[in-house]
């Protein structure tokens, strides 16, 4: 009799639990299809932080829908389902560790400035490799904390000389100098308020 009591006062609960996984594991495959292009609109660094790729999130999302149909399924309904979530999450594993290195770009932060006189936001300089091509992104960012805006000014290719990038100087603290190894040198002018790019550079 306590057995099938104890029985019966869990299964709501499980049924709760899944509930609640079930809505993270749905929030997470939102984020996973939304996130990037609301972090582009918005320049929230948060944003840009969180959801730069989606991998992760697309991780998180299949792991909770696996939890969530594990506790109130049953039988062969949640084998099939746990199959489909195993090997959902082997081929992201698989995408981050063999596709990625090839196919995308990983960026590594190697310069930071502060902007002049006072203004709160600095840019910073990152470097990454596509296949053999050696790439340079420039990103401004304006403001601190949760509401800090993230954009960025530019990325060159260095496949040729014209895209290597050789220095970034500030100009003032609402504009950018950006010289090239063929002595080609770019100013690009902010936003005073929102420090948003007036335009966004691609080299080539």
């Amino acid at each position: 009799m306590t057995i099938t009591a104890d029985m019966r006062t869990d299964r709501p609960r499980h049924r709760t639990l899944g509930r609640v996984l079930l809505g993270g594991g749905v929030a997470a495959g939102i984020g996973c299809l939304v996130g990037p292009r609301l972090a582009e609109s918005t320049g929230l660094l948060v944003l840009t932080g969180a959801f730069e790729y989606r991998w992760p999130s697309f991780l998180v999302a299949v792991a909770l829908f696996g939890a969530a149909v594990r506790l109130p399924a049953r039988g062969a309904v949640r084998r099939r389902v746990l199959a489909v979530c195993v090997v959902a999450a082997v081929a992201a594993v698989w995408f981050r560790m063999v596709l990625f290195p090839m196919l995308g770009v990983e960026w590594k932060e190697t310069g930071r400035t502060a902007a002049p006189d006072g203004a709160d936001r600095y840019v910073v300089v990152e470097e990454g490799s596509l296949m053999i091509d050696p790439l340079w992104r420039v990103s401004v960012v304006d403001g601190s904390g949760l509401t800090a805006r993230h954009w960025t000014v530019g990325t060159l290719n260095g496949d040729f000389a014209g895209g290597v990038l050789t220095k970034v100087a500030w100009s003032g603290p609402d504009a950018l100098v950006l010289t090239t190894g063929e002595g080609g040198v770019t100013t690009v002018r902010l936003d005073a308020r929102t420090g948003e790019p007036e335009r966004r550079l691609s080299v080539p």
